[in-house]
């Protein structure tokens, strides 16, 4: 089983840091300046304020970005585990 994020203990300004991020992202895409994270996935080790940048190869058949997409759309669960 999965622990929710009340029972594992995500820090709160994890979702900040990680906002910001996104936000910066969007921003660079949209005006297609510098170097985007596309291809890579980043990590971030809030203890040691540490960041990594880990080059992720494209997978053709990937579900969701691959040559033949089998997930094309949300799942609205009608039971979500997340207990807010």
């Amino acid at each position: 089983m999965v622990p929710t994020c009340r029972e594992a203990g995500v820090l709160g300004v994890m979702g900040g840091v990680v906002g910001t991020l996104q936000g910066t992202e969007a921003i660079k895409y949209i005006l297609g300046l510098g170097q985007t994270l596309a291809g890579y996935l980043l990590t971030y080790d809030g203890l040691k304020m540490e960041f990594k940048k880990i080059k992720i190869n494209h997978n053709k058949r990937c579900g969701v970005c691959g040559d033949s997409p089998t997930i094309t759309e949300l799942i609205d669960y009608a039971n979500p585990s997340c207990d807010l």
